[in-house]
């Protein structure tokens, strides 16, 4: 339905979360959470007369990954509201079949149980009680797991395991996941933009961050910040290019960060021609925790050049 209804010009869709009707339990919750959590509207709703259904009704091994997912979903609110303003701008949805994004192969012209959210987000959720794994079809290019980071080729069919604590995601190598602070509701801390990078095999990466006041129609006059970001991985290291930002919305002095997966080892990051220390007083710096780089720099809505060797 969501699928169908966004192309259909209605990119804005969301459902009753665990069902309007009937008797529910906490697995067929917790398996609708794993849906919705990304889908522009996300409600736990039932008639009057039904039986509750809230989080906590289940018990606290339901309630805590529902409450994973629900935090995760602001987690990547960034990245949604980017996906949802590119929709309010174009008209291509938000949540979409995988036969949108890849139109030339024909594996996707009848795949209903997986979906896109946006170009870079695969989700393949577990729709029947019972499962534990399911098979996923991932198109052209190369994927990333979001869990685990596992790389894999496109054009195959892999089965994946899907425990109920976990939706099978794949990232499209080729993107940059914006994602931001776990949060409670919408504003409650500070934007701090956290840019999760997965080269292609050409070792690219992009993407655009849109950001708005987040409450009134200034955007309409231009009061937005969009922001570029571009990466590029080569054996002799990384570089990170942040385009000066697009519209006239200001946002205080705060950090962007970068993370990339990456065997590389770099011995120096050089930011705009001068070393990046590995913790500036200003909160920039870098570091290295197993195969994940992170790079953190001063936003002053500058564009700025990192080179990672």
């Amino acid at each position: 339905m969501f699928q169908s209804l966004g192309l259909s010009g209605q990119p804005f869709v969301g459902s009753d979360v665990g069902g309007f009707m009937g008797r529910g339990n906490g697995e067929l919750l917790t398996r609708s959470y794993q849906v919705s959590f990304l889908a522009p509207f996300c409600r736990n709703h039932k008639t009057i007369d039904g039986y509750d259904q809230e989080p906590w009704r289940f018990g606290k091994h339901y309630e805590d990954i529902i409450r994973k997912y629900l935090k995760l979903r602001y987690e990547l609110m960034p990245f949604l509201y980017t996906t949802l303003e590119t929709a309010h701008r174009t008209g291509v949805p938000l949540f979409r079949p995988l036969v949108l994004n890849y139109q030339d192969d024909s594996s996707t012209y009848n795949l209903d149980d997986q979906f896109m959210v946006g170009d870079d987000l695969l989700v393949a959720p577990i729709l029947s009680a019972g499962l534990t794994n399911r098979l996923v079809y991932l198109p052209r290019g190369s994927w990333y797991d979001f869990w685990t980071n596992k790389k894999y080729s496109g054009e195959t069919m892999i089965r994946v395991d899907a425990p109920l604590e976990t939706v099978p995601m794949f990232v499209r190598g080729g993107a940059i996941i914006p994602k931001g602070q776990s949060m409670n509701f919408v504003g409650e801390k500070p934007a701090a933009p956290l840019f999760v990078i997965y080269p292609d095999a050409q070792g690219k990466a992009q993407t655009s961050l849109y950001e708005d006041d987040g409450v009134s129609p200034g955007y309409k006059q231009g009061l937005y910040r969009r922001t570029g970001v571009q990466a590029l991985e080569t054996d002799k290291g990384i570089n990170i290019t942040v385009e000066a930002p697009q519209g006239s919305f200001k946002t205080p002095s705060r950090i962007l960060s970068f993370l990339i997966p990456t065997r590389l080892s770099p011995t120096q990051v050089v930011l705009d021609g001068r070393t990046l220390s590995k913790a500036g007083q200003d909160g920039s710096g870098w570091q290295k925790s197993g195969e994940i780089l992170t790079v953190r720099i001063v936003d002053d809505g500058k564009a700025h050049s990192i080179n990672i060797r």
